[in-house]
């Protein structure tokens, strides 16, 4: 009844603030004041507490960025009317999901207007299938997703958003299995520049839908995401710390877990963690098996690591297991992050650690009593031959990513802003090293995933030219206005 009602109050104010938008227009040239007259319980501006509180909420001091406004939809139907206000004023503009993305401007922006979907978060149970709104974090889908004893290829971190996961391809626990998890995606409601309402999928815009499978916000609002369900059972695992004594037989076991044959239910997410000002080390191995028992898997040697400085493991739902690992995130933290691909050999993975070694040398030496966190990240790439039919990554069909590829994800986590751009080069610089190095060996690959990407990166060169001008086309047949190459100025971008 709220919903309908609140539909039926904009269509029958929709003269009276199409007068005051060209108005405003002609006067000043701010949407703010007809969002405002529109919706004004959902805008928010500064110095006021759910404006404060919006910005305070983003995970990172990168996304706490000051828009002249903030609107928070609760309806495709207001939001596709806001898309219509915003490009009359031709204002730019920024997309806020989960907020957890790194790199600054991705999901806020400055002066401008921010469009914070965490209204739009329903969950509705359907035949096969869970119809989940844009701004619903993971830990709200898996809370559905159990309730019916079923499970959904999502994020594993409870706490992050499922827009800007999904659209950037997105890995799972499933995803060695099933694949990323965009390919879990059923159905995609969108709106357009020209603000019209439409869905995408396998049969209806076809070419929209593998777009937005890896494509991020280069065509469209996605408002609603149908995400296929199945039955699963218990999953076992954990995360267990290893003392920095280890280095050499972790990454061994990496190494020989990757090479060894593929297991579809064994997944992994290994750290090498650096703490300043104490100078101290971080081991941690992040294991999962698709079964409530994993003795005697592909995951025995890494299971067998000593010493264990700690041990959680459980048998548990994918839900329960997303909520484990989302520890809360100390308030005042930046961050950086970066990544790249490699081809698994028996040598590779030791020579990038000691690009983490030298690297941990160097801000030792040049930031000696800064709180910075750094750390490498290795887990394998999903596998690449969706049932679903194909998405935008652009990763060749005779490639086996799931058996073959590791993932790399360099960050940094500290509290002085003023470390940003010296940081930021080191990561850069770390991230080429590595690179070169592969090129080395033979083992370098062009694909970046997208979800872990700086913002310097180029993400669009690793799908290859062909699925970019594909994705090209697609963007000037959906959005001829341009609007989400140019007033969506967040994100990466086609043109």
């Amino acid at each position: 009844m709220t919903r309908s009602f609140s539909s039926h109050l904009s269509i029958c104010l929709l003269p009276a603030v199409l007068l005051l938008i060209h108005a405003a227009i002609a006067s000043d040239p701010s949407p703010c004041d007809p969002l405002s007259a529109l919706y004004p319980d959902q805008l928010f501006l500064p110095n006021t507490t759910l404006y404060t509180s919006s910005i305070s909420s983003y995970a990172w001091m990168s996304g706490h960025l000051q828009p002249a406004c903030i609107i928070q939809p609760q309806s495709t139907s207001q939001l596709s009317f806001i898309i219509k206000i915003l490009a009359d004023f031709n204002t730019t503009f920024a997309i806020r999901g989960g907020g957890h993305n790194a790199n600054p401007g991705f999901s806020n922006i400055d002066n401008e207007v921010t469009i914070d979907m965490r209204g739009m978060r329903q969950i509705e149970v359907g035949d096969g299938v869970l119809r989940v709104g844009a701004g619903a974090l993971w830990g709200e889908v898996y809370d559905a997703a159990d309730a019916k004893n079923v499970s959904v290829m999502g994020g594993r971190i409870s706490t992050v958003g499922v827009g800007g996961l999904t659209t950037g391809g997105g890995m799972s626990i499933f995803s060695l299995d099933r694949g990323w998890v965009c390919d879990g995606v059923k159905n995609f409601e969108v709106i357009l520049s020209n603000s019209s309402v439409i869905n995408a999928n396998a049969t209806s815009n076809p070419s929209l839908f593998r777009s937005l499978k890896g494509g991020l916000n280069n065509f469209g609002v996605v408002t609603r995401f149908d995400l296929t369900t199945f039955k699963h059972g218990p999953i076992w695992g954990g995360t267990t710390l290893l003392s920095n004594a280890s280095e050499s037989d972790l990454i061994r076991e990496v190494t020989n877990f990757k090479m060894a044959k593929h297991d579809p239910s064994a997944h992994t997410v290994t750290i090498f963690g650096y703490n300043l000002p104490d100078k101290s080390y971080m081991l941690l191995n992040n294991m999962w098996y698709l079964k409530p028992n994993a003795n005697k898997t592909s995951l025995h040697g890494l299971m067998s690591l000593e010493p264990k400085l700690n041990q959680s493991l459980v048998v548990a739902s994918a839900g329960e297991h997303a909520r484990r690992v989302a520890t809360p995130i100390p308030a005042g933290t930046w961050a950086l992050w970066g990544t790249t691909t490699v081809s698994i050999s028996p040598t590779i993975l030791f020579k990038i650690h000691e690009i983490w070694k030298s690297t941990s040398s160097l801000i030792t030496s040049k930031f000696p009593a800064s709180d910075i966190n750094f750390a490498f990240g290795y887990q394998s790439v999903p596998k690449s031959t969706p049932e679903s039919g194909p998405n935008s990554l652009g990763i060749p069909s005779t490639a086996v990513p799931e058996r073959d590829w590791v993932n790399l994800l360099v960050t940094f986590q500290y509290q002085d802003g003023a470390l940003t751009s010296d940081l930021e080069a080191i990561l850069l610089g770390a991230i080429d090293k590595v690179d070169g190095i592969a090129r080395e060996e033979g083992a370098h690959v062009k694909y970046k995933y997208m979800d872990y990407a700086h913002w310097k990166q180029d993400v669009f060169g690793g799908y290859g030219a062909e699925e970019v001008e594909r994705m090209k086309g697609v963007a000037q047949d959906y959005d001829p206005l341009g609007m989400f190459q140019h007033q969506v100025t967040g994100g990466f971008k086609l043109f």
